[in-house]
């Protein structure tokens, strides 16, 4: 039986440099790390910032396949950043200073992508109704949405935390459907990565559109 939520057309949306400029958090945190460690100035900020991005997506996608805790995770990245550089591994003492850095400058450089706000304003303006689905613990994600302006504009978000799936499998999306009593047919998922969201959303059955 259709539900008068379910004849309203949704919107969902990444996170993480969809609606959230992570690159940006991430320049930004990265270039702080880089003022901290005189052995670190030999590098070129790109480099460090490809290499902890590399080492950022090998240590969480272990966490969203329960292959390791959120926990172990994170100290997982910054071993994987510095042997990635040629240098040994951290103590617990320097991952601790790392992440004591890294994290404050991330967090107080968190900014919404060029045109985000807008185009979710004008969204539900026009009657749609709006959700988040992201990969990631529902704390960190839930704060993102809030520093950047954006919490009050959606309906829901959706966390692979909460779902017990991450993107791309399909049950993640059949989660938020069912959350948001969402027809699939009259669902679109926007994202920025061809695999977790598009093919993930397609596989399940909604519409998708590459961000």
């Amino acid at each position: 039986m259709m539900t008068l939520e379910s004849t309203h057309p949704v919107v969902l949306f990444d996170l993480d440099n969809t609606l959230f400029d992570h690159n940006h958090s991430l320049r930004s945190a990265i270039s702080a790390v880089q003022e901290n460690y005189a052995y670190l100035a030999e590098h070129v900020l790109e480099e460090l910032i490809a290499r902890y991005n590399a080492a950022l997506q090998q240590a969480y996608s272990q966490y969203l396949y329960k292959e390791i805790t959120y926990e172990e995770a994170d100290v997982m990245k910054v071993q994987l950043f510095f042997t990635g550089l040629g240098l040994p591994s951290p103590t617990p003492e320097e991952g601790r200073d790392f992440r004591a850095t890294y994290k404050p400058a991330y967090r107080e450089n968190q900014r919404a992508t060029s045109g985000s706000i807008e185009t979710l304003i004008r969204l539900r303006e026009n009657g749609y109704r709006l959700a988040i689905v992201s990969n990631g613990q529902i704390d960190d994600q839930t704060a993102k949405a809030e520093a950047i302006g954006i919490r009050h504009l959606v309906d829901r978000i959706v966390t692979s935390e909460e779902a017990g799936y991450c993107k791309p499998d399909r049950r993640i999306f059949e989660f938020a459907i069912e959350a948001l009593d969402a027809s699939p047919q009259m669902t679109y998922m926007v994202g920025d990565s061809l695999d977790s969201d598009i093919k993930g959303a397609l596989n399940a059955g909604l519409n998708a559109i590459l961000y």
